[in-house]
Order: C-alpha cells, then structure tokens, then sequence
C-alpha cells in the first residue's frame, strides 16, 4: 500500500505566486520521480492569507519518502525557495489511505 506525504510551506504573503512558479520551474516532482518510488503529485497554492502551501505527494513506500528527504537534490531544491518562505520548513507527515470498503 503507498502512503501520502503532506508538506506545509510557510509561504511569505507577497511570494505565493512566486513559490508556485518556482516549484514548477525547479521541477520538483520531476527530481522526486527520479529519486525512486514517487508516484505523483500535487502543489496547492493557498487561497486565504497567510494560509500555508500544502504539497500532497504519494510514495511507493515510508522509505521511498525518506530516500527523497535524505536525497541532495532536495537540499538543493529547498534552497531555492527558501527566500519565499516565512519560517522553517519540516518533513511532511505520512498518511495511508482507508479502503472506503
């Protein structure tokens, strides 16, 4: 069974378009689908003020997810968005899905 990452962004006000650019031109997905065991995901830009950024994103496995934290080219990434961000960004929490059987 895959699980979900969920990913809160602290997103300066004034840099909410920027971010989802950036996230978008760093093509973070596309760096996480060849860290292995990435099987998609979503960015979603925050409509109310001073709401987060919220990166859904679902994995093959809890080690895949922690593969792609310890990955440099993560690293790398978060420093190019850093500057967008109001405060310090943590791993994402883990989720499985509940069969609705």
């Amino acid at each position: 069974m895959t699980v979900v990452s969920v990913l809160r962004l602290p997103v300066r006000a004034d840099a909410v378009d920027e971010l989802a650019r950036a996230f978008v031109e760093l093509d973070v997905f596309g760096h996480s689908r060849r860290s292995g065991g990435f099987v998609g995901g979503r960015f979603l830009r925050p409509l109310a003020p001073g709401a987060p950024a919220v990166v859904i994103a679902e994995w093959e496995s809890a080690d895949d997810y922690q593969a792609w934290l310890d990955n440099p080219v993560r690293a790398e990434l978060s420093t190019g968005i850093a500057p967008l961000l109001d405060g310090e960004v943590t791993a994402g929490e883990l989720y499985e899905e509940v069969p609705a059987t």
